[in-house]
């Protein structure tokens, strides 16, 4: 039998229902305005978890909303100038 983790079971959600969990209940982290190409990320924690929200700076849609455990991933994104 195959142990499903937290991160795989939120990632199959719908995109509304992430959406409305992250908003609803997540914590804001901090935010980032991708000078060099048209979006803007979004993190933040959830349930133990790092959300990141992606979103079209044009036209406000939102692309993608994925979490993760990697704390390496998030400071990658702390360290990185997108300037």
């Amino acid at each position: 039998m195959r142990k499903i983790t937290h991160e795989q079971q939120f990632n199959s959600q719908q995109l509304d229902t992430k959406y409305h969990d992250t908003w609803d209940r997540g914590i804001h982290l901090f935010s980032i305005n991708d000078q060099n190409r048209d979006f803007y990320y979004s993190f933040f924690y959830l349930d133990l978890l790092f959300v990141q929200v992606i979103y079209n700076k044009l036209t406000g849609d939102i692309i993608t909303i994925k979490s993760f455990t990697d704390k390496s991933k998030l400071m990658f994104f702390l360290k990185e100038d997108f300037s």
